[in-house]
């Protein structure tokens, strides 16, 4: 169910006398806001949806970005290396929720795994067996155009609700919007690449988090985000911090460092 008085981080997110649900929105939009003017800005933006959109959602344990490109599906943003094992699995498999989003421009919403509907009876026996519960995909649609799809995975049942779904269309729709006008810019040839490129450089910034996990004794979720606030103090990208991290140039503790 939707949090509607602290996100993740326990920062307060109603003030006194304030619609919940109205904050949450505003919270989210606010987020998810800024225009991509090029195809290197795709990839840390869509690490900003993953991130806000887990954050804003209580009970969404990881959230993950699938991109289609030539049909082949892509897992262009993550929240853990966790996600993108649960993504991997629908790729092998070729059945899951969020392929099925993409591809038949169609809302999934499974509250509980064990009680499996027979959509996806591989899928959901290896999600039972990580002790997946309940799961959301959406479609990222722009107009006529289908890009992909973002998932939502808990591990307790019955975790999303109408409003969480409501919300996930707000960031659905506006992550399908950036995605296709930058293909428009840039084109769709380059927006895979881009797409390998970042992949490829997921490794040092899970060094990177597993550093700060280890100094201080955080668990992955925090780690990022301290990652991030890091990186947005100093006006540096998070690739870049990642490697000073993981090369002994820079810690996320010390603010003159850059």
């Amino acid at each position: 169910m939707t949090n509607t008085l602290a996100d993740h981080s326990g920062d307060p997110l109603v003030e006194p006398g304030e619609d919940p649900h109205t904050a949450v929105l505003a919270a989210l939009t606010n987020d998810l806001g800024g225009v991509l003017e090029s195809m290197e800005q795709v990839s840390d933006y869509l690490e900003r949806v993953v991130h806000a959109v887990r954050r804003h959602i209580d009970g969404c344990d990881e959230v993950g970005i699938t991109v289609m490109s030539a049909d082949r599906p892509h897992t262009a943003a993550y929240t853990t290396v966790q996600t993108l094992e649960i993504d991997a699995v629908q790729y092998a498999l070729n059945e899951g929720p969020c392929l099925d989003a993409a591809r038949h421009r169609r809302e999934n919403h499974v509250p509980d795994l064990v009680v499996d509907d027979g959509r996806w009876p591989n899928f959901a026996h290896e999600c039972r067996e990580e002790g997946m519960r309940s799961l959301l995909a959406l479609p990222l649609l722009s107009g006529t155009e289908c890009v992909g799809a973002i998932n939502l995975y808990a591990w307790a049942p019955h975790a999303f609700d109408a409003f969480d779904a409501a919300l996930v269309r707000v960031a659905a729709a506006r992550c399908a919007d950036a995605l296709v006008a930058v293909t428009v810019l840039d084109g769709a040839r380059r927006l895979a690449g881009q797409l390998e490129q970042a992949m490829a450089s997921r490794a040092v910034i899970e060094q990177a988090k597993g550093v700060i996990m280890a100094m201080r004794g955080v668990p992955e979720h925090e780690a990022f985000e301290v990652l991030r606030k890091t990186s947005q103090d100093r006006n540096v990208k998070v690739r870049v911090l990642a490697q000073q991290i993981v090369t002994g140039v820079s810690t996320p503790d010390d603010p003159k460092a850059s």
